[in-house]
C-alpha cells in the first residue's frame, strides 16, 4: 500500500506528498513514475475512476472532480472523499485509506480530483463472513462513522478487507450532503438494526468512538466550514445534531430507540437546539 507524506518529510522515494500542514487536504503526485493506468467508466461519464501504478509498484486510485464535467451545480465530490479521511483521522477511526485532492498535470493528462491509496490483495464485504473479530468491530465502527457524516453509499461493496484485522472504507464521496434538498435527518435502516440489536453500552469501542467524535466536534465542524463550499451550513448541522444525539442518549444510560420515527424525532430536536443557539 503506497505511503503518503507530508512534505516536510526528508526522503525523495516516489510517494504522495500531502502539501504541507496549512494546506491541509491537498497533495500531490507530480514527480511520480507512472507505470500504467487502467480506465473505469463512472455513471456513463466521459471520464471515470483509474488506477494509477506507479514505477515502484505502489498505486492509487484517482476519481475527477465532477464538476468538471457534468453541471456546474454538482458538489464538490473531491473534497468530500478527503474530508471524510480527515475526519476519520480525527477521530482515530483508521479505516479510510490516505486521501488527497490534486491538481496536476503529468505529462499530457491533468488530474483534478482526489487520490487515494489503493489497497493491494483486498476483499470485498460481501465475503463478511470471512471477517475477523477486529474486522467485525470495526465494520460496527463505521456504521456510526457513516451515520455521523451521512454517507448515503456504504454498500459492503467498498468495504474492503485483507485478513489482517484491518477493515478498509472506500468510496466515500457521497456524504455531507450532496444535494441542498437532502433530507438531513435521512439515514440508512441499517443503523437502527444494529443499536436495536445490542446493548450499545456495553460494547465499549462504539462508546469510545461516539465520545471521540464528541470530544473533537468542534474540530470536525471547522474542517467542513474551512473545505466544504457545497451545502456547508446544512452538512454542519447534520454533522453536528447526529454527534449530539449519539452523545446524548449515551449518556442518558437507556437503550436506543428500536423505531426510525423515534430516531428522526429525536435529531430534529438536535437541530432545533443548533438552530436556537445560532439565532
Amino acid at each position: 500500500m503506497v505511503k503518503l507524506e507530508d512534505t516536510n518529510t526528508k526522503n525523495n522515494r516516489n510517494e504522495i506528498l500531502e502539501e504541507g500542514i496549512k494546506k491541509g487536504i491537498f497533495g500531490s503526485i507530480k514527480g511520480r513514475e507512472i507505470d500504467r493506468v487502467d480506465y473505469d467508466r463512472w455513471m456513463g461519464g466521459p471520464r471515470g475512476p483509474e488506477k494509477i501504478t506507479f514505477k515502484d509498484g505502489s498505486a492509487v486510485i484517482f476519481k475527477c472532480d465532477i464538476r468538471h464535467y457534468w453541471m456546474a451545480d454538482n458538489p464538490d465530490t473531491a473534497i468530500r472523499e478527503a474530508i471524510v479521511y480527515q475526519i476519520d483521522k480525527v477521530v482515530g477511526l483508521g479505516l479510510v485509506p490516505k486521501t488527497m485532492v490534486i491538481d496536476d498535470t503529468v505529462g499530457n493528462v491533468r488530474y483534478d480530483g482526489s487520490v487515494q491509496e489503493w489497497i493491494k490483495d483486498a476483499r470485498d464485504g460481501y465475503q463478511i463472513e470471512k471477517f475477523t473479530n477486529e474486522e467485525r468491530k470495526d465494520f460496527e465502527r463505521l456504521k456510526v462513522f457513516d451515520f455521523v457524516i451521512g454517507n448515503s453509499d456504504r454498500h459492503l461493496g467498498n468495504v474492503l478487507f485483507t485478513g489482517d484485522d484491518k477493515l478498509h472504507a472506500i468510496d466515500n464521496n457521497a456524504c455531507l450532503i450532496i444535494d441542498k434538498n437532502e433530507d438531513i435527518l435521512s439515514f440508512s435502516d441499517s443503523v437502527i438494526i444494529f443499536f436495536s440489536r445490542n446493548v450499545i453500552h456495553d460494547m465499549r469501542h462504539i462508546v469510545e468512538l461516539i465520545e471521540r467524535f464528541y470530544a473533537n466536534k468542534d474540530t470536525i465542524l471547522n474542517l467542513i466550514d474551512k473545505y466544504i463550499h457545497d451545502n456547508t451550513e446544512l452538512a454542519k448541522v447534520m454533522v453536528e445534531s447526529r454527534i449530539n444525539y449519539l452523545y446524548n442518549m449515551l449518556k442518558r444510560d437507556k437503550p436506543f430507540p428500536r423505531k426510525y420515527r423515534e430516531w428522526r424525532k429525536g435529531l430534529e430536536e438536535e437541530v432545533q437546539n443548533i438552530l436556537r443557539r445560532k439565532k
